[in-house]
């Protein structure tokens, strides 16, 4: 009896491993892909900027900045170029279903702008995912306000999700991120104009990354990331200016697992959906099933 005690105790003592960050070795905010090997991802979080490129961002002539910090310490990818060029929604709608849908333009959903593709939220399932847009003014908003803009928030525009869910998973970013929850598996978040660089600069939206990420309620605190359930994706549409759809943008992959990796090898909105999909354990959808994904090439 008691070797089978013991035997309990040791299965034990392994599942809490597997579901738990050991104690007394919590992930340094400040070096968040330093420490870490587990790879089972509970949590993709994808946060969006907009229209500028790797070299303006992460390129060594580029301003100091906590894009920067987090490249050299996380993972980043030098040749990640935009599905299309030079409007946003359609990059936003083939990250994260794998087609434009015909779009090629901006606009507000609507019945001449919208995506019946299957997608990735609609992967995932109702409660399983949330979309949080800054300085939306209400639930499912699908107009423009203030520094908020629909198209930055593809969710908005998949008519799969019925209203009710749209109302439920597609809302406004609180001051103080809630947080994600257990059941939560796919986020996106999509900062106000001010803090996506679309209309504000480089530094301000590195202070507000750095406060989202790392301040008192930041969500390298949280224990899912502490945790090695989470991975954290710095995505952005495309590039700026005389920029093409061929021009490299920032992408920034930080987990635990990751430490610091530059990967060379061409990926695009494609790849990441396919990554995405691969992690949270949901097939491939349209385009990205034409192309591997990205995991493997930052150790996720």
């Amino acid at each position: 009896m008691r070797r089978l005690w013991l035997s309990i105790g040791l299965v034990l003592v392994v599942f809490a491993g597997l579901t738990a960050a050991p104690a007394g070795a919590s992930i340094s905010v400040s070096s968040p892909c330093s420490k870490g090997t587990l790879r089972r991802y509970d949590h993709v979080v994808v946060i969006a900027f907009e229209n500028h490129s790797y070299k303006s961002i992460l390129g060594s002539s580029a301003p100091s900045s906590y894009f920067k910090t987090l490249a050299s310490r996380c993972g980043t990818a030098t040749d990640f170029t935009a599905a299309h060029f030079p409007r946003s929604l359609p990059n936003y709608l083939a990250a994260t279903s794998g087609t434009m849908a015909g779009i090629t333009g901006d606009c507000l959903p609507g019945p001449d702008c919208s995506s019946p593709a299957r997608n990735i939220f609609s992967q995932v399932g109702r409660s399983h995912w949330r979309a949080w847009g800054e300085s939306m003014p209400s639930p499912c908003y699908k107009g423009n306000h203030s520094a908020f803009v629909a198209r930055h928030v593809p969710s908005l525009y998949y008519t799969r999700l019925s209203a009710a869910v749209c109302r439920a998973d597609t809302l406004p970013l609180p001051s103080r991120f809630p947080g994600v929850s257990a059941s939560t598996r796919f986020v996106w978040v999509a900062p106000n104009l001010n803090h996506d660089m679309h209309n504000g600069t480089p530094a301000q939206a590195s202070a507000w990354l750095s406060s989202f990420l790392t301040g008192s309620h930041g969500l390298l605190r949280r224990h899912s990331y502490q945790a090695g359930h989470m991975a954290i994706f710095i995505w952005f549409d495309s590039g700026g200016g005389s920029d093409s759809v061929s021009t490299p943008i920032p992408l920034i992959v930080i987990a635990p697992s990751v430490g610091h990796r530059v990967v060379s090898r061409h990926l695009t909105d494609y790849h990441l959906l396919h990554g995405w999909q691969g992690l949270l354990g949901v097939p491939c959808l349209n385009s990205s099933c034409s192309v591997a994904g990205f995991d493997r090439l930052f150790r996720l």
